[in-house]
């Protein structure tokens, strides 16, 4: 994801691998609180619109819902995740390859999708 230009340089990788996780862990543990690994300064409505764009969130009765490519993520990469902050995330197993992924499934989104 580009850092260096507006409106993405306030977006974080890992922040969006922060949401996915947390709105499938809040699915499986009703009462989870989604956002519980998400602590950036920049808020949630550009990491969300980040996550729908790549396809790993979507909006599904008037809520925001992991898709199956969220899921997949989530099984693969983030699930093995500590219980802590995901900007504590950097140094852990498993979050080079997932943010590699969400980079690559970002930039092939931003040139099939047209902007005006």
């Amino acid at each position: 994801m580009p850092r260096a230009h507006a409106p993405h340089e306030a977006i974080s990788p890992v922040h969006v691998l922060a949401l996915v996780r947390g709105l499938v862990e809040e699915t499986a543990e009703p009462g989870a609180d989604r956002y519980r690994y998400f602590k950036s300064l920049f808020g949630t409505d550009l990491h969300e619109a980040a996550a729908i764009r790549c396809g790993l969130l979507e909006h599904t009765n008037g809520d925001l819902q992991a898709t199956p490519a969220g899921l997949d993520l989530y099984e693969r990469h983030l699930r093995h995740l500590p219980d802590m902050a995901a900007d504590y995330w950097h140094d852990q197993p498993h979050v080079a390859d997932a943010v590699t992924e969400l980079n690559h499934i970002y930039d092939q989104a931003a040139t099939e999708t047209p902007t005006t």
